[in-house]
């Protein structure tokens, strides 16, 4: 039996259907045709919510597609897996530096484990998980995260329960019983509430670490499965998934419970291929890393400034109207509100700057206009010394932590801000009032 394919690619690399042309780029990679065909078909699909994973293109004569700044793992029904892992940290070129795979993977990691719930609990440090496959990590989060829960305790509720035996136990049900044949009448027939962990939630949590046994072929989260199916063994699994969801309903005592409700839709819609009841679907777990870019900024700031009050994608406010109607409507990634009440507008971008390109370091103009429209509009109220616009870029070698700010018209002052993604808290010191000292 053969051992299916495990590619590892980057953020904006290309996949070409077949055989890679002659003299191809790092960056261009070959798939089986029949997992680029069930890939391509996942991905592009007309109700898909990742119609911006990719973009069909051509190399060498091929059908190609030309991935965008989504990470993940893309799997095909013949076990073929992709894992997509961010570059925009990095130099060009930094891919052939030793290392750079596992650094990539730690990033993306530590910044899910910030941003998403569904990543808070690590596995053991022991484990090395930047050196293993994604998709075994994910599946290990999953696992290290149901096992922090029911350590905690598993949520019973009362179940109605009616049977036939020789005690009595909770009440009696006469109408069953007065038309018990006289041979059985040495029988009860009762009705109880029995105190159950046969509920929703449960009942997904064992099909979950049931399916992650069933994808991992890692020894490790082997044998923490079979011991969380020993726990979980009172516990039936659930036959109607879409139903128990649903159903999903934590009391106040079962709150340790709540995360695993996110780990149960990852493992049961996104990593199972049998959901639309096709075996042939191929499965995507991926993340936009401007969004994951955006959240871990908001993080940072919040931490370290905990007198900020950081709101992320504020809308409702736009740059004109047509006969009261509003148009060119406005969403800033964060509007930081300063202890007495100015703002400061902050867009986050996951791009690459150029060192070389002093004094704005290849930064786009729509990106400037961009902030200048937002400082209209947001920071009408302020005078032009307080107008403050950052924007957030990762810091990349030859980067300065501090770039010289940029004045626009109007009085509006532009920051460019580097974020060193290596360091746990913002590495610029940051003065709430003013970023920088000019």
């Amino acid at each position: 039996m053969s051992v299916p394919l495990h590619l590892y690619v980057r953020e904006h690399d290309t996949l070409v259907r077949g055989t890679i042309p002659g003299g191809s780029a790092a960056n261009v990679q070959s798939l089986p045709t029949e997992a680029f065909d069930a890939i391509q078909a996942l991905l592009l699909h007309k109700g898909s919510d990742l119609n911006p994973v990719a973009v069909p293109t051509r190399a060498g004569g091929r059908d190609a597609l030309k991935l965008t700044q989504w990470v993940g793992l893309l799997r095909a029904p013949d076990g073929t897996t992709v894992e997509v892992l961010p570059k925009t940290h990095e130099r060009p070129g930094g891919r052939s530096v030793a290392g750079s795979l596992e650094r990539s993977r730690a990033l993306l990691l530590r910044m899910l484990a910030a941003t998403d719930e569904r990543f808070r609990v690590a596995p053991p440090a022991e484990l090395d998980a930047t050196r293993m496959p994604l998709y075994e990590v994910v599946i290990r989060y999953v696992l290290e995260g149901i096992k922090a829960a029911v350590r905690r305790g598993i949520p019973h509720a009362y179940r109605a329960v009616q049977e036939e035996r020789a005690g009595l136990r909770g009440r009696l049900n006469l109408p069953r019983q007065v038309r018990q044949p006289p041979y059985r009448a040495h029988l009860l027939h009762v009705e109880y509430d029995e105190y159950l962990p046969d509920r929703a939630e449960t009942r997904l949590t064992r099909l979950t670490v049931e399916r992650c046994q069933q994808l991992t072929r890692e020894s490790s989260s082997k044998r923490l499965g079979r011991e969380l199916l020993v726990a979980l063994d009172a516990v039936p699994s659930s036959r109607n998934v879409h139903q128990d969801f649903q159903d999903w309903r934590l009391e106040r005592g079962h709150p340790h419970f709540a995360p695993l409700e996110g780990l149960c839709r990852l493992v049961l819609y996104e990593l199972n291929p049998l959901v639309s009841g096709q075996t042939a679907q191929a499965q995507a777990l991926l993340f936009d890393m401007n969004r994951v870019y955006e959240a871990y900024v908001a993080v940072l700031l919040r931490a370290q400034f905990p007198e900020l009050r950081v709101a992320t994608q504020v809308s409702g406010q736009a740059l004109g109207h047509v006969h009261g109607a509003k148009a060119f409507m406005l969403r800033p990634d964060l509007l930081l509100t300063l202890p007495d009440g100015q703002v400061i507008i902050a867009d986050t971008k996951w791009k690459r700057l150029k060192p070389e390109s002093i004094p704005t370091y290849d930064v786009s103009n729509a990106d400037a206009y961009q902030m200048l429209a937002y400082s209209h509009v947001f920071q009408a109220t302020q005078p032009p010394p307080d107008r403050k616009l950052w924007l957030i870029y990762p810091r990349l070698p030859g980067l300065p932590e501090q770039s010289q700010s940029i004045q626009l018209l109007g009085g509006s002052t532009l920051h460019l801000l580097m974020v060193d993604l290596d360091a746990p808290t913002l590495p610029f010191p940051l003065s709430l009032i003013t970023p920088f000292e000019d």
